[in-house]
């Protein structure tokens, strides 16, 4: 992503948690690399504010990270200079991500990672 604010605080991860897990639920996380090549297929949806997402299988939030990510930078470029529109349009572009997960760790992590983004 080319810009000047980076909201992810992403570094490398594993794809695996366990060998246990990935044998009983089947759980391979996306790599960062194939989650932006993804994202980038569908870039002006993923920078349009306002624009829905449902990851049906979001793990710990790679997708939704990203996209957040993206949405948060387009939020600053625009309302920069308006903390209050700031504040609105970036609780607009958070309220527009939905994820599911099979396993409640996960989900509570994505939780935690999406408002760490958010907040930072």
């Amino acid at each position: 992503m080319n810009s000047e604010f980076d909201f992810s605080n992403t570094t490398e991860k594993a794809q695996i948690k366990s060998k246990k897990r990935v044998a009983s639920r089947g759980e391979v996380f996306t790599a960062e690399r194939e989650v932006k090549a993804m994202c980038d297929l569908v870039k002006d949806e993923t920078e349009r504010i306002d624009s829905r997402f449902l990851e049906p299988a979001c793990g710990d939030g790679n997708f939704l990270a990203e996209i957040l990510t993206r949405k948060l930078n387009v939020v600053t470029k625009k309302y920069k200079k308006n903390l209050s529109d700031w504040e609105k349009y970036s609780l607009l572009a958070v309220s527009s991500l939905y994820g599911i997960d099979i396993m409640s760790d996960n989900a509570q992590e994505c939780r935690k990672r999406l408002f760490s983004i958010w907040q930072n």
